[in-house]
Parts: C-alpha cells; structure tokens; sequence
C-alpha cells in the first residue's frame, strides 16, 4: 500500500473573487494565499514529519502556476518541484459558460468531467505503478474530487456542501492499494 497526499493549492485571485478557478492557468496566489495559508499548509506537513525545507525528494505540481507557487510559498525547494499535466485542474469552462454549477453537479449527483476522471484513473494506475513516484503532489479542488471518487472512498468525503472537494490549502492522504 502506497499513500500520497495530494494538496489543494492556496486561495488564488480567482479564487478569491469567488469565481471557480478553473482555467485560469496564470491566476497567482492572494496574499493569504502566500502567508497565512501556506504557514498553515507547511505546518500541517511538519505535523505529518515532513519538512518542506529539509525535503529532499521530488514533488509534482501541475501546470498551472498557482500549485507550483503554493509549492515554493510552502518552502520546497524550487529544483526539487517537478510540473505535470496529469494533475492539472478540469476544464470545465464549457459547463460553467453554459450556467452549470459544477460544485453542486458534483455534490448532488457525484459528477466529475469525463476527461478528468479518465485522467484520475491513469494517475491512480501511474502512481500505484511507480511511474508517478512521489509522495507529494501539488494539485486542484475538482482534480483531487475525480480521484477520490474514482476509489469511491466515503471516508474523504468532506460535506455535502462539498462533496469530495477539498478546501483550498488542505492535504488529503490517499492510500493506494
């Protein structure tokens, strides 16, 4: 058995506009992005004896520029943050376009984009595979909910409000079998 944990990036400007951030690919983290919640991020990751100063392996961030900066923000070394597609954030601009909420889709009827399940799927079967071999991953809220709902895990569900999606600077273990 395998865990990672894979960690919602820091409040991003669009974030903090309350407007999902989906595809905002060069939306920068808010100044509480970059203080309070990434102190808070880096010492919940001391509480699990992780160190991001003193971490010496490699970690994934995707490709957008808020995970890597939260990342940096944190305390990991920037030569040690390797960047990834397979993590990147759902494209779901279509669906919002067209007047979906996609957080209450998610909610109330367990929905995750097609595309981005499929992702989640290969990532899982990367991972357990050892070709993803890292411990940390920097990722997105729908992101992580897809990979939670691929492993149907009831004991990372966070609320009905939010279903499988995270809060934004947060860690969720996953252990992969």
């Amino acid at each position: 058995m395998k865990e990672i944990l894979l960690v919602r990036h820091a409040q991003s400007d669009a974030n903090k506009r309350n407007f999902a951030a989906f595809g905002n690919e060069e939306s920068p983290l808010t100044e509480k992005g970059r203080t309070t919640q990434s102190d808070e991020l880096r010492a919940s990751l001391i509480a699990r004896g992780i160190d991001p100063a003193k971490y010496r392996k490699r970690i994934m961030a995707s490709t957008l520029r808020r995970t890597k900066e939260t990342a940096l923000c944190v305390g990991f070394s920037e030569e040690l943050i390797d960047i990834g597609p397979e993590i990147n954030e759902s494209d779901v601009e279509g669906e919002i376009v067209s007047g979906i909420d996609v957080i209450r889709k998610h909610t109330t009827e367990g929905w995750v984009p097609e595309e981005t399940r499929l992702r989640a799927e290969r990532f899982i079967e990367l991972v357990r595979d050892g070709e993803l071999d890292y411990e940390i991953f920097f990722t997105h809220g729908l992101f992580i909910a897809s990979v939670l709902t691929v492993l149907d895990s009831p004991e990372h569900r966070f609320s009905d409000k939010r279903g499988f999606i995270p809060l934004q600077a947060s860690i969720t273990p996953v252990r992969l079998l």
